[in-house]
């Protein structure tokens, strides 16, 4: 009776060990295969989407093309190989949108690539820009709800696997006591198999708990770092990131320049540490930057490790910050000598600087983006409508200003002579003169053509022809050089007290440049004062100057079209 029992107990149990084992294929087979293509095809998008975000930025060359083409057949390819699994029997239903998503993205992808092949732009542009954001973020979600699908059935799917296996074992116990010798054999070869099977599960349980924790923890990051609008905040978010992911540890980020050729550091965890940092200085001379990948050093005193881990006494991992395929800066993280980070804290380290470098990417792009759509594309200065915003600020805070209108002279004449060529030139070199002469709160902007616009925040109109007079000056000593044809410039001055508006007094300052023309060109005329007389402000009748006069009529017709609008601050 104990043998029947025994073998009967025996049965089952296989039975349990079998169903165990059939699960743990499916764990394997099913749900474990569909992870990499999922954070592949997540991967290659975000790739894409940070070329488009460059191209957005107005950078479009031949390389990015070829980049965006190559990264969009990526694209295609990854999500092809997800298909293929999706489409079987039993993953049916896990993303039922997912096919129309990655339609609709492939449908914007490729209206923004006719736009940026061609080069072509119209007020469509940013339309054909806004959807091909919009179809990225819908897949983005898509492919991370399915992460969440897949991950829930992995959890449920162990469960059941470890329930089964703990079953088999139960049974395979009762066999072992109720078989007695009979049974002890076939019970203990069973027993390793079930206890074999448990381990293994565990270990996938493991395994699985931490890529579970992983991408929680690169989501919760993924949506601060889209809160934050600019890079400081971005080195907070940061800074509580690698505390997260390297507890009881050191770090720091250190970031190249604007010259890309000397590092500086930008944030340290935690803030308040005491220890030294890395001194590397130069970007090539770092391991990690150099060869654009993390590298780990166990001992500061092994012949292999960095050279500027000696003398330290201690590990470190270096994960070097890439942005558009350029190392940028490295992360450091360092521990006991001897005690290197654990692959764990290795792999969130560098989901924390992937994070953050897309992000850096992504408002580096937007404030490309920003500036150039702000700026004369010729002269770098403001364009009108930005200064008509800076001015109303100007306004708003309570402060006066004076503006100055400037006109290139005889610039027609210049591009019919020289060529237009040297007129692009005499327009940037007045431009690169204004943006030395004048203080940074200043706002000079180019108004149309050869005309400037300056204003001169909390200045009045004599220290605005103080100004004007130096810019001439500085005007003429670089032409001394003979890189440039001579010219010279007229300017009209007002004062913001002398009308209720900006177009009011840029209207009053655009009449003292039609008389400073008439008078001969190569002076400064200030608008007349309310009730006062036509030469008000001006050079003395008997004693012309060269840079001052106001003694002519105003309704003198205007020699040729002004060409600058100028507003201009004291020294």
């Amino acid at each position: 009776m104990l043998t029947t029992v025994a073998i009967a107990a025996g049965a089952l149990g296989v039975v349990e060990s079998a169903r165990a084992e059939r699960a743990a294929a499916l764990l394997t087979n099913r749900y474990l295969v569909l992870q990499p293509p999922v954070r592949a095809a997540q991967t290659a998008v975000a790739d894409f989407q940070l070329l488009a975000e460059q191209a957005f930025a107005g950078s479009v060359n031949t390389a990015l093309l070829n980049s965006a083409v190559v990264d969009a057949a990526t694209v295609d390819r990854t999500y092809l190989a997800l298909h293929r699994l999706l489409s079987l029997p039993e993953n049916a239903g896990l993303a039922p949108g997912l096919a129309r998503l990655d339609a609709a993205y492939v449908s914007s992808r490729t209206g923004l690539a006719a736009i940026l092949t061609t080069g072509t732009r119209s007020a469509q542009s940013a339309q054909v820009a806004a959807d091909e954001r919009a179809a990225d973020k819908n897949l983005n979600n898509a492919f991370a709800s399915l992460q969440a699908t897949i991950t829930s059935l992995l959890v449920k799917t162990a469960h059941q696997v470890q329930a089964a296996a703990s079953d088999a074992r139960n049974d395979l116990v009762l066999c072992l006591g109720l078989g007695g010798a009979f049974g002890i054999s076939a019970t203990a070869i069973l027993a390793r198999n079930a206890w074999r099977l448990e381990r293994d599960v565990a270990s996938r349980d493991a395994v699985q708990t931490r890529t579970t924790r992983r991408n929680e923890f690169e989501g919760q990051l993924q949506r601060a770092l889209e809160m934050a609008k600019a890079e400081e905040p971005v080195f907070d978010l940061v800074t509580q990131a690698l505390s997260d992911a390297a507890p009881d540890m050191r770090a720091e980020l250190l970031l190249a320049d604007s010259s890309k050729a000397h590092f500086r550091q930008v944030l340290v965890s935690p803030p308040a540490s005491e220890e030294s940092g890395c001194v590397v200085v130069f970007p090539d001379d770092c391991p990690a930057t150099g060869r654009g990948q993390s590298m780990v050093f166990p001992e500061s005193t092994a012949i292999d490790a960095c050279p500027y881990l000696r003398g330290r006494a201690c590990s470190a991992l270096c994960v070097p910050v890439s942005i558009g395929g350029n190392s940028v800066g490295v992360v450091h993280v360092t521990s006991v000598d001897g005690s290197p980070p654990s692959d764990e804290i290795r792999s969130d380290v560098e989901v924390v600087v992937r994070r953050a470098s897309e992000r850096l990417a992504m408002l580096r792009a937007f404030q490309v983006s920003e500036t150039e759509a702000n700026s004369d594309s010729l002269t770098g200065l403001l364009t009108r409508r930005s200064l008509q915003s800076r001015t109303r600020d100007v306004r708003e805070s309570g402060h006066s200003f004076a503006v100055a209108y400037g006109d290139l002279d005889h610039f027609k004449q210049l591009n019919d002579v020289f060529g237009h060529d040297a007129g692009d030139r005499a327009l940037r070199t007045f431009s690169q003169v204004l943006r030395d002469a004048l203080r940074p709160s200043d706002i000079a902007c180019r108004y149309g053509g050869e005309e400037f616009v300056i204003v001169l925040p909390a200045c009045g109109t004599d220290e605005a022809v103080a100004v004007l007079g130096r810019v001439r000056e500085r005007i003429a000593r670089r032409l001394e050089s003979g890189h440039l044809p001579h010219f010279t410039v007229s300017f009209g001055v007002a004062s913001s007290e002398q009308a209720a508006d900006l177009e009011g007094v840029v209207a009053l300052a655009d009449e003292a440049l039609l008389r400073a023309k008439a008078a001969g060109r190569d002076q400064i005329v200030v608008a007349h004062q309310a009730g006062s007389a036509d030469g008000a402000g001006t050079a003395d009748d008997d004693h012309p100057g060269p840079s001052l006069s106001a003694d002519l009529p105003v309704d003198v017709g205007r020699v040729e079209p002004a060409a600058a609008l100028v507003f201009v601050s004291p020294p």
